[in-house]
């Protein structure tokens, strides 16, 4: 799934298929306000606070960067993609 005329991100499998989780998205960590969740998100997976959408425009943005080919290095406004950072092992 995933390419350049599928972008339904509601139609992507889990990101982990072992469980029987039918929410989006992985819970990386819990916050008691919007700005500790905010800083959480950067620590734990590169995101640039800047960049951030609602769940409603993230489809959106995932086309944008498919379309473009999937770069590494920019997006098309010139910031870089988010790049996760190494979880540990489990």
């Amino acid at each position: 799934m995933g390419h350049e005329t599928f972008v339904d991100l509601a139609e992507f499998p889990p990101l982990d298929p072992d469980t029987e989780e039918e929410e989006f998205g992985r819970l990386i960590a819990a916050a008691g306000d919007p700005l500790t969740a905010l800083n959480a998100a950067e620590d734990c997976t590169g995101a640039v606070r800047h960049r951030w959408v609602n769940a409603a425009m993230a489809q959106d943005e995932y086309n944008d960067f498919v379309q473009s080919g999937r770069p590494l290095r920019g997006s098309p406004d010139g910031y870089p993609w988010p790049a996760p950072i190494a979880q540990p092992e489990q």
